[in-house]
């Protein structure tokens, strides 16, 4: 009896820390290294340059529409 409790003990310790969420790995794409093997930086900032463009197209719609959402 003793071996199933240590078993099961076991069983759901390595169930809680083999389901975490694993960490991201850094990647980079292909498309960022120029051939003279420099940087494009417009690739990896390319999701934060997209979230300002949307944000400066929505200001300049409200400026255009009198305000209105």
């Amino acid at each position: 009896m003793k071996i199933l409790c240590v078993i099961a003990s076991a069983l759901m310790v390595m169930g809680v820390t083999g389901c975490k969420e694993k960490p991201e790995i850094n990647r980079i794409d292909l498309e960022q290294i120029n051939p003279d093997d420099s940087n494009d930086y417009r690739y990896i900032f390319r999701e934060e340059i997209q979230k300002d463009s949307d944000r400066e197209n929505k200001r300049r719609q409200k400026e255009f529409s009198g305000g209105r959402p």
